[in-house]
């Protein structure tokens, strides 16, 4: 199967579906490069730093549903390395292999980063940081499966819907290591703006580690 032309042609598709037709007649024109002249340096110009989508960002001025926005804007990065990856193969004549792609696309976090309070050191995660946590592996499961199978298109309007299973799944899993820790965690997107235990504003950043041998998160000092 022709990847590259099928990863283009989902970022295409996706860029429509938002409403960004400017866009997605860009990427357009990299499908016909490729199609027409088996050239796929078209899309290193389109995406790199000068190119047409330079100041392009996906947020909740194009997608007001933030949980929505979040996996779109995800999804759509997660699809733009994979066609850059895909581009770079086609030009050193490499074949690209399935396998090769599922073993090494999306690598999963080990470090969940939060909120946390730099006066009393409280520490509170929220669906934002979760989904930040779980999203590199599902999106890049969908799109490798879909690429496998010949539908991609539908497993990326799956992952804009942010109704996947898997998605649900792992924030559980997310969700119990975080209790096992004992670090409390909002059911909701959006960033903690002050501390609940000492009701101090100086909100900073906190990680927490994965620890391997317990189901739990391991707070780590810097």
């Amino acid at each position: 199967m022709d990847y590259y032309f099928m990863t283009l042609s989902a970022i295409k598709k996706l860029l429509s579906d938002i409403g960004m037709t400017k866009y997605s007649d860009v990427v357009g024109e990299c499908i016909e490069k490729w199609k027409n002249e088996g050239d796929s340096s078209a899309f290193k110009k389109t995406f790199d730093a000068k190119g047409a989508f330079e100041n392009f960002r996906i947020d909740t001025r194009i997608i007001p549903d933030v949980e929505k926005c979040f996996w779109t804007a995800n999804t759509f990065s997660a699809l733009i390395a994979m066609s850059a990856q895909l581009a770079y193969f086609h030009q050193k004549g490499i074949k690209p292999e399935i396998d090769f792609m599922r073993k090494n696309f999306g690598v999963a976090n080990e470090i969940m980063i939060v909120s946390k309070c730099a006066d009393c050191g409280r520490l509170e995660a929220t669906l934002t940081d979760i989904d930040r946590y779980i999203s590199k592996p599902v999106i890049a499961k969908r799109i490798v499966d879909g690429m496998e199978n010949g539908d991609l298109d539908m497993q990326v309007e799956v992952l804009m819907s942010a109704g996947a299973e898997e998605i649900k799944r792992e924030r559980r899993k997310a969700v119990t290591r975080l209790e096992n820790s004992g670090i409390p965690y909002a059911e909701s997107y959006g960033t903690v703006r002050n501390c609940l235990k000492c009701g101090k504003r100086n909100i900073t950043e906190g990680r927490l580690l994965k620890s391997l041998k317990e189901n739990i998160f391991i707070p780590l000092k810097k």
